[in-house]
């Protein structure tokens, strides 16, 4: 089998940008707490969870990689974010799934 079959390197590209670069370097910038959580975490990650599922089912890739995305914010989450940033990656994981199981049923 190819290798860029087995290994989606833009899906796991666009998962550390996304899930470790983006949090880490907004975490950085002069943003209050409510504002960084706000704009970072709910609207721009969510929206990528939202297009992350519908590119997956356009690719009909296999179930793990919808842990792709949830999994490396995990880790970031994990070793550099505030502790209650580790919650998200279980709503990353639910909008991904959504969003690929309902244009299933399209």
């Amino acid at each position: 089998m190819n290798l860029t079959k087995k290994f989606n390197l833009y899906l796991w590209g666009t998962a550390i940008v996304f899930g470790a670069l983006l949090p880490l370097i907004t975490a950085k910038l002069p943003l209050t707490r409510a504002m960084w959580v706000g704009l970072v975490l709910m609207v721009i990650n969510c929206c990528y969870s939202v297009w992350l599922g519908r590119y997956l089912y356009r690719q009909a890739g296999r179930w793990w990689t919808l842990l792709v995305f949830p999994g490396v914010f995990l880790i970031a989450a994990f070793l550099f974010l505030p502790r209650y940033t580790i919650y998200f990656a279980a709503a990353y994981l639910a909008i991904v799934y959504l969003s690929c199981s309902l244009r299933k049923q399209d």
